[in-house]
């Protein structure tokens, strides 16, 4: 059964754009984890004052 397939400029464009979106991700990603790493550092923090009154 044949199959369909766009025209090569077409195909590097869609790859373009999909490596574009990966980037994206990555970045997302990693300002995830750095954002988790010091909520996680924060955390203790926070419940001090709170178990203190202080907030």
């Amino acid at each position: 059964m044949p199959i369909n397939l766009p025209p090569l400029p077409e195909q590097r464009r869609i790859v373009a754009y999909l490596d574009e979106l990966q980037a994206k991700v990555d970045a997302l990603r990693r300002l995830q984890a750095e954002t988790g790493a010091e909520l996680d550092a924060l955390m203790p923090a926070v419940l001090d004052k709170a178990f203190k009154g202080e907030m």
